[in-house]
């Protein structure tokens, strides 16, 4: 009984801890169109960017994943996407409407997915976000 409550105590200390982090990791500036908030590590989605600033690009040039191109003088759209979505992104765009429109793909340095940490920082949230309903 004690390892169980020792265990569930260090489980919640690393939510904690996960949760700060995740609120200090937020992108100032930059909205998360899609899921209504502001840019955070593993909420994937179309970015709002205000004019006077672009966050950090994976590429500097967009990227148009129809053959056909994209129509003259379109202005390029920003996705903060999962990076297995971007090396593969004529297989992708169509979950995100953006096959014909180019794309620019917004970087997150301290992502937990380039870290290999992701699925135990998606658990921690998952199991934050459950706690707080």
């Amino acid at each position: 009984m004690a390892a169980s409550n020792r265990r569930l105590a260090a489980l919640f200390a690393s939510v904690a801890v996960l949760a700060g982090g995740a609120s200090a990791q937020s992108v100032d500036g930059f909205r998360n169109v899609t899921a209504g908030g502001p840019l955070r590590h593993g909420v994937y989605g179309r970015i709002d960017v205000p004019a006077a600033a672009a966050p950090p690009l994976i590429y500097d040039k967009p990227v148009v994943a129809a053959e056909r191109g994209a129509a003259p003088g379109a202005r390029p759209v920003y996705l903060y996407v999962p990076p297995g979505q971007v090396r593969k992104w004529s297989r992708h765009c169509a979950k995100w409407s953006a096959c014909e429109q180019p794309v620019l793909f917004v970087r997150m340095d301290a992502s937990p997915s380039r870290w290999g940490q992701w699925r135990q920082y998606r658990e921690d949230v998952a199991l934050q976000e459950r706690e707080a309903h």
